[in-house]
């Protein structure tokens, strides 16, 4: 007898090769038609580019959004942004964000520097700098002996920051999470504010949207001026990487939505619902997309068991697409973050803890 959950065997049929998954049962919110179940909702409120930034953040003001039946809450708006504006989101996660105090799944085994491992490993494509090793924790006085030594030597001696990079899996931001006690107990960072009133320009531009059909209502009545990012996490996909089915539930406040953007690869994303025997859906998330997990939709559980392989729009992998971009003098040349977002999801979740 399967005793397998349904959200489980939805993962596994959805892990096959390219070749062999099954498009029909995925959902494409950009496809010209859409799918039965699947409903456009009408922005009360605009969006808008945070008035600091002298760049245009969004393409309109009042994007289309889209949410599913059977999953309250749910608000996707296929990719809203500017292409430079996804240039700067994915500068934002792999320079900014990965400096302390904000902490990587890497602090523990490394002493890593002030400056951020993808700028470290820029440089070291530079021939005339000096090559730079960072040293392991592992085996000095500085290592937590709370932690669990990894038996892969690679941890326990001096590696390149190129080497650290590939090894980058997470980064915290804010309200610093600890994956063992499931707490916020790590300290507070500050969340980034440009990052946050990003979030919090998508948290009015989603309150009280209403369906196009008739008898219409609101799929999330939460007063996004209310919105603050104390916490969230940076997750980067290679194209092997998967993120099992889990519910966020740490916060005490679970009104507010979670909202999350994307850019890179594109993926096959799982939405559940309060329990792991709901049969989940599968929803294609392309770059640039932004995912609100509202209401009813806020508790359940979601996954990612699929990154699609060479699906990173141009404005992205081509070598020289950022060079003239607003910000680009204050990070490495565009031609080295092209090939990392060529082979890896980029993933931005912020919630409000209280």
């Amino acid at each position: 007898m399967d005793q397998q959950t349904a959200f489980r065997r939805a993962e596994k049929q959805y892990k096959v090769r390219d070749g062999l998954l099954d498009w029909s049962t995925v959902i494409d919110l950009s496809a010209s038609s859409h799918t039965e179940g699947v409903h456009e909702l009408c922005l009360a409120h605009d969006l808008c580019s945070p008035s600091a930034l002298p760049f245009q953040l969004f393409t309109r003001t009042r994007p289309r959004a889209f949410t599913i039946d059977g999953h309250p809450g749910l608000i996707i708006i296929p990719n809203p942004f500017t292409d430079e504006a996804q240039r700067w989101l994915a500068r934002k996660c792999l320079c900014d964000c990965t400096k302390p105090p904000n902490r990587t799944n890497l602090d523990p085994f490394f002493e890593l520097p002030s400056t951020s491992l993808f700028t470290l490993a820029s440089e070291s494509n530079d021939t005339t700098r000096p090559q730079c090793l960072i040293d392991s924790r592992v085996l000095s006085d500085s290592f937590d002996s709370t932690v669990t030594k990894p038996k892969d030597t690679f941890y326990s001696q001096p590696a390149s920051p190129r080497a650290l990079l590939d090894r980058l899996r997470w980064c915290t931001l804010g309200w610093q999470y600890n994956w063992t006690t499931k707490l916020y107990d790590l300290g507070v960072s500050e969340f980034d504010p440009e990052l946050n009133e990003l979030m919090q320009a998508i948290a009015v531009a989603i309150t009280n949207p209403t369906r196009e059909a008739a008898n219409s209502r609101s799929d999330n009545t939460y007063d996004g001026t209310q919105y603050e990012s104390h916490a969230g996490i940076i997750n980067y996909y290679d194209e092997r990487a998967t993120m099992a089915g889990h519910v966020d539930k740490t916060e005490e406040n679970m009104d507010a939505p979670l909202i999350s953007f994307n850019v890179g690869l594109d993926c096959v994303y799982l939405i559940g619902g309060t329990t792991r025997d709901t049969v989940p859906t599968p929803v294609l998330l392309r770059s640039g997309d932004v995912l609100a997990m509202c209401g009813e939709s806020r508790l359940a559980y979601h996954g990612v068991p699929k990154i699609l392989a060479n699906t990173s729009p141009a404005c992205l992998t081509d070598l020289d697409a950022g060079n003239n971009d607003v910000v680009a003098g204050k990070y490495p040349q565009w031609q080295y973050f092209a090939p990392y977002l060529s082979t890896h999801r980029v993933n931005c979740n912020a919630r409000k803890c209280l």
